[in-house]
């Protein structure tokens, strides 16, 4: 896994970026934050819920909603933001 790659989890139909570094990669869960389109947010933070263009819609980045994923939920790739790291990190 990569870190600011985002991934499809396996629970349900979300998105996360990966916000752990790379060299941690032998651990059993990963730091994400949970992307969410922009429609089903009534309100956001534009410092801290940056928006990024992914498969054809608008996320938002939850910051605030920042959590441990177990590596076993982690899907497929879907996007790589490393060139965003200026608004992720």
């Amino acid at each position: 896994m990569a870190r600011l790659h985002v991934y499809h989890l396996k629970s349900g139909n979300l998105l996360a970026i990966d916000l752990q570094a790379n060299l941690l990669d032998d651990l059993p869960s990963r730091v994400m934050v949970p992307l969410h389109p922009v429609q089903e947010l009534s309100w956001s933070i534009s410092r801290l819920n940056p928006r990024f263009p992914i498969e054809s819609e608008t996320y938002v980045m939850a910051t605030q909603r920042m959590a441990s994923v177990p590596t076993a939920e982690i899907g497929k790739v879907v996007a790589d933001l490393a060139a965003d790291s200026d608004r992720i990190i």
